[in-house]
């Protein structure tokens, strides 16, 4: 028992993935420029992703892979590429651009009838909320349809990545959805109510949708 001990708790800390989509001029680099910590300097100076671009970091000590993909639209049939290895999904919307959201609505969907990325937890970020003309996340909410979405834990937050406004709740809801993908503990394995009182009943669990 001590060398299992010993063993897990020298085991490399698992690397999460964490996907950025979104169109074109949306604020994906500026979000992944916050999310990694760089200064309001650093963030300004930000350019559009040519292709991908990957950050390493640390979300409370948890180990997070940013990939950041360009929202051109010849690059988006390259998404599919890195679908079967993330863990979150991030679509960053315009919300000062209302003439683009039919067309951020089309490539939502067609990510989320993906099967890679089947019951993968989904959040929405309303950006440029600073702009003038910017809608607030419930009319995007009813424009896009996002209550049909049944499949999988959803949120939507507006936010300003250029002025770090909402960097600090879309880091939460990260973590929190990363947290319970982590590995169980010993402790936990042999301490879980399947173990001391069999299965839990289906409708003791909470129904999927969108997060409180």
């Amino acid at each position: 028992m001590t060398t299992l001990l010993g063993k897990l708790r020298k085991a490399p800390k698992p690397e999460f993935n964490v996907l950025i989509l979104g169109l074109n001029n949306a604020g994906k680099s500026t979000l992944a420029a916050r999310l990694g910590l760089e200064t309001d300097d650093a963030v300004k100076q930000v350019t559009p992703t040519v292709d991908l671009t990957e950050r390493h970091l640390k979300f409370k000590k948890m180990k997070v892979c940013l990939r950041d993909l360009s929202g051109q639209y010849r690059k988006r049939k390259s998404w599919h590429t890195f679908y079967k290895d993330a863990n979150v999904l991030i679509f960053v919307i315009d919300s000062a651009d209302a003439s683009r959201l039919s067309e951020a609505r089309c490539e939502l969907c067609e990510v989320l009838l993906d099967e890679r990325l089947s019951h993968v937890p989904l959040l929405l970020l309303a950006n440029k909320q600073d702009a003038f003309g910017a809608l607030p996340g419930s009319m995007i909410v009813e424009l896009l349809g996002l209550n049909r979405i049944e499949d999988r834990p959803w949120k939507i937050y507006e936010c300003s990545s250029l002025a770090g406004v909402g960097i600090d709740s879309t880091v939460d809801w990260i973590y929190e959805r990363l947290k319970k993908l982590r590995p169980a503990s010993l402790f936990s394995r042999f301490f879980t109510p399947y173990f001391l009182f069999g299965p839990t009943c289906l409708l003791d669990r909470r129904p999927r949708g969108m997060d409180d």
